[in-house]
């Protein structure tokens, strides 16, 4: 009987339901792989039947995300069935189609795999936001052995996927015949179910009310085990064609509200011109004016999850050393995720916008930042990097903010490069104590480090060896040492007295995936140091990027129109500070409290992230929560009029 059932089931029927079947289980590979790779610490603590819930709903979505590719060849065969057209050729052409369309499906699944253990987040458009420059983001890749790992994953699952699917495709066609002897109504039958299969399978719920989509994910309290069950074909395809409308800027109607919150939040007059939040700071005339050196290191990925907080890993020796003679800000928060956020937040004092290039697509006039401040007093200015200076726009955007000189990979042996990155972090500092050797004028120097991020490569014939056995973590032991070298060698000049150093991230890093929105990202460290004026010390209030500009100023004691989103670390305490991760958005408060959106989910959470809760309060504190809810959104829609209507600089 079961025979006969299965003899009447149409060819086209069967091999589609094999290759669903056998891609469904490439699907669950995968998901297992992310799992034991990217899970966090705390999974442990998640029961058993909420994850085998999440592996659940994974299955939703996999199958989802499948009958999209699949919806073609079965519209295809579908027609070829009815009206007789059992053309061998017609089912490889179409069947080889779909086997393109998989690997480019499993190619995503690879890649997402090592994109959520650097950004917490799954796949989607935002990891195009390099697409301009491949060739120097195929070499950090593909210059760290780790990536190859993934590299060969995706090779040999194509392989197994291929060699099985070729199986499936000769026994199809060597059994394909006419099907003239079929009544209509039988094939008419038989398309109209599987369409209809197809049809709900694609939206995933028989509901016509909400089709699938990522609130279905959400089995608890867990953050990663959240993202279980989200196939990346799924939030990166979706991210990339789905439209928001966004590409026109449309002013708030309640612009004016949310420019008197951030002028309020900044000091400034709330009488004074609407859009404007210039603010005139006077020098203390009780205090000398200060031509001071000014140079400011920013360290590539690193935040204080890499100096032992939240249960960290303590890699970082010289800047614990270095605290005990500076002054910590112990919750300094990066602008965004990116480099080019915290080279453009350092330098502007304008908070980074969600996933825009600042340094590509804000070039209309330049910022009243630190670069154009200190020029103006006379300053020598230069940026340092250690590789491509054109990456990220980086001469350009630099250029125009104020800085003259531009030191980088070109100004260095080749034999000094160790990777696409360029020279060592040690060498580069090295350079910037030669170039100051004998300096006749103040100068301000930006050094962009690069030796803690992938190909992951400590320079050899130095007096320093890493004594971790993980890759990363060895050349952020080496970053850190590098740090020391450099204060080491800068004590011994002629100008290290008059020089003030500032030591922070460019943005953290995802490390343990705790929240939606991992805080790690964004907290970074901020080491203030000078060697005359201040005395080892820390600043617990919450401060930012941002805030760089107006305090340097204040250290200098010069008077200037401050048109920044900042105040100086030293004289304001704010209430709380503004940050953002691409397409997510939030802000910590003096409390502890740290309230963050999720745009594309449209979800918001309140944590206490000092302890790292896993609590959500939002409704339990909600007078916290739409407190800060406001004062983040004043702050990036002040700063998106701004910078739009380009308006930041008088």
């Amino acid at each position: 009987m079961l025979r006969k059932i299965i003899d009447k089931i149409p060819q086209h029927v069967k091999i589609i339901a094999k290759l669903y079947i056998l891609s469904m289980l490439f699907f669950s590979f995968f998901r297992i792989v992310f799992y034991f790779t990217n899970q966090s610490k705390d999974i442990a603590a998640v029961p058993f039947f909420q994850k085998l819930y999440a592996f659940r709903m994974g299955f939703e979505f996999d199958s989802a995300c499948l009958l999209w590719i699949l919806s073609i060849p079965i519209l295809l065969l579908s027609i070829s069935y009815i009206i007789n057209r059992q053309n061998k050729s017609i089912h490889k052409f179409t069947l080889l189609f779909f086997a393109l369309l998989l690997n480019i499906y499993l190619f995503v699944c690879t890649v997402n795999i090592p994109y959520h253990k650097q950004f917490g987040s799954f796949l989607n458009k935002n990891a195009l936001l390099w697409n301009d420059e491949p060739s120097f983001i195929i070499g950090m890749i593909f210059g760290s052995f780790s990536y190859w790992g993934f590299l060969l994953l995706f090779i040999l699952s194509s392989a197994f996927f291929t060699f099985y699917f070729k199986k499936l495709i000769k026994q199809h066609l060597s059994v394909l015949k006419q099907t003239s002897d079929t009544k209509i109504g039988f094939k008419l039958l038989i398309t109209l179910v599987l369409f209809t299969i197809t049809f709900f399978g694609i939206r995933g719920r028989g509901s016509f009310k909400s089709t699938l989509h990522e609130g279905f994910a959400i089995v608890g309290e867990n953050p990663f085990i959240n993202q279980i069950a989200l196939n990346p074909n799924y939030t990166f395809w979706k991210s990339l064609f789905y439209k928001n409308n966004n590409s026109k800027y449309v002013v708030p109607t309640n612009i004016d509200e949310l420019f008197d919150y951030t002028k309020n939040y900044l000091g400034v007059k709330i009488n004074s011109e609407q859009y404007n939040i210039a603010r005139d700071v006077k020098a203390d005339t009780l205090k000398p004016n200060n031509n001071y050196n000014v140079i400011i290191v920013i360290m590539e990925s690193m935040c204080v999850y890499k100096m032992g907080y939240y249960n960290g890993k303590d890699l970082t020796p010289q800047l614990h050393k270095l605290n005990k003679e500076s002054v910590f800000c112990k919750n300094f928060f990066s602008s965004g995720i990116h480099t080019y956020n915290g080279l453009f937040s350092t330098i502007s004092g304008y908070p980074s916008i969600l996933a825009e290039k600042s340094m590509r697509e804000y070039l209309k006039k330049p910022f009243r930042g630190i670069g154009t401040l200190l020029k103006e007093e006379n300053y020598d200015t230069y940026f340092y990097t250690t590789h491509d200076p054109h990456f990220d726009n980086m001469k350009g955007f630099y250029t125009m903010n104020g800085f003259d000189n531009f030191i980088s990979q070109n100004d260095f042996n080749s034999g000094e490069a160790v990777s696409t990155l360029g020279v060592p972090d040690h060498v580069l500092l090295n350079k910037l104590i030669e170039t100051h050797k004998n300096a006749s004028k103040p100068f301000l120097s930006v050094v962009m480090t690069a030796s803690d991020h992938g190909p992951w490569v400590v320079p050899e014939n130095i007096p320093f060896k890493p004594s971790s056995t993980d890759e990363r973590d060895r050349c952020t032991q080496y970053a850190d040492w590098a740090i020391g070298n450099f204060m080491d060698n800068a004590k011994k000049q002629s100008w290290y007295k008059n020089t003030i150093f500032i030591f922070l991230g460019d943005h953290g890093l995802s490390m343990g995936h705790t929240y939606e929105m991992p805080i790690s990202y964004n907290h970074i460290p901020c080491i203030i140091h000078q060697a005359k004026i201040l005395k080892a010390d820390t600043i617990s209030a919450p401060c930012y990027q941002p805030d760089i500009t107006a305090t340097v100023m204040d250290l200098l004691n010069k008077s200037f129109t401050n048109e920044t989103f900042g105040t100086s670390v030293f004289k304001t305490k704010r209430p709380f500070v503004f940050f953002s991760a691409d397409d997510k958005y939030g802000c910590v408060d003096s409390s502890g409290n740290y309230f963050y959106q999720l745009l594309q989910t449209n979800t918001s959470y309140l944590r206490k992230y000092k302890s790292l809760d896993p609590i959500n309060y939002l409704k339990e504190r909600k007078s916290i929560s739409d407190s800060l809810a406001i004062g983040s959104k004043s702050i990036l829609e002040s700063a998106r009029y701004l910078i739009r209507k380009n308006q930041y600089s008088n």
